[in-house]
């Protein structure tokens, strides 16, 4: 039985991962991801496929951060485009890798590669930073003549936060244009008012709504939370014990050479062991 229960201090927005994904995953109505997509890209496009992003991560954790879908615009063209709803600047790189290994995969038609497709990365950027403007795009360029290395490969970085200033600042309330990005950064209360405005974000608060005050969903996203925090806390830990190991290893090093040349508390004082240890190494030293 799905627990109901909801905890009032906890609103979980699409900036998690795996909230993203099961709101707009869906292949059975893609509406909400074609409103989304389609206001990123600025123009029309339709979702044809959800690719399986098993085929382009190597394990669970990386899984739930990536959304890879097949697009068509209003001209017949294709696009391949991944999503992420994490982007900082810690992450570019991960979010490179991730695309040059989507890109890689796709890119091979049989015995050909596709020149023809578009492959674009969109991250979504919830970061308050108003000097990155709403929208930017990268590109492999040369550096004197800015040519594109390959015209079809991307990576646009949509800045939510500064799409919903703008759009409150113009007072266009009234107006549909980039609702659909807006909602995206919106909190629980403006969502409500958001959704008297339009019918898919009418349609979206009510899922965020469903999701938020499933008990059971929320839990699972919290425990895989704190099981990540859990694991990078002792990789630290593990790290900062290598390095204590290897410091004081190397410092039994120096001890040892200086023994027979330095008095031992001045081997003390400038390697840190104690008197009583360097001892020890000194009646080592002699057998």
């Amino acid at each position: 039985m799905t627990d109901t229960t909801t905890d009032s201090n906890v609103y979980l927005s699409v900036r998690t991962d795996r909230l993203f994904k099961t709101v707009f995953a869906n292949p059975d109505d893609t509406r909400l991801m074609n409103a989304v997509l389609s206001e990123a890209l600025e123009e029309p496009v339709e979702v044809l496929e959800f690719f399986p992003t098993e085929l382009a991560v190597r394990n669970k954790k990386e899984r739930v951060k990536v959304l890879d879908v097949l697009l068509q615009t209003k001209d017949g063209n294709f696009l391949n485009v991944e999503v992420n709803t994490s982007f900082d600047l810690a992450t570019r790189v991960r979010n490179l890798a991730y695309f040059t290994s989507f890109y890689s995969q796709k890119v091979q038609r049989g015995e050909e590669y596709d020149t023809k497709s578009d492959f674009i990365h969109i991250d979504f950027d919830f970061n308050k930073n108003e000097s990155e403007g709403k929208k930017k795009i990268y590109r492999l360029l040369d550096e004197e003549t800015l040519t594109p290395y390959v015209d079809h490969f991307k990576m646009i970085t949509i800045n939510i936060e500064n799409v919903k200033k703008e759009w409150y600042d113009k007072n266009i309330q009234g107006d549909k244009e980039n609702i659909h990005l807006v909602m995206l950064g919106a909190s629980e209360e403006e969502l409500v008012e958001l959704s008297k405005k339009d019918e898919l974000v009418k349609e979206f608060d009510q899922k965020m709504y469903i999701l938020n005050s499933d008990g059971t969903f929320i839990r699972t996203v919290s425990e895989e939370e704190d099981k990540e925090r859990l694991t990078n806390t002792r990789i630290s830990l593990a790290k900062e014990e290598a390095a204590e190991e290897a410091t004081n290893n190397r410092n039994i090093e120096i001890a040892k050479a200086m023994l027979g040349k330095s008095d031992m508390s001045y081997i003390s004082e400038v390697t840190g062991l104690p008197i009583a240890e360097i001892e020890k190494l000194k009646e080592e030293n002699r057998k």
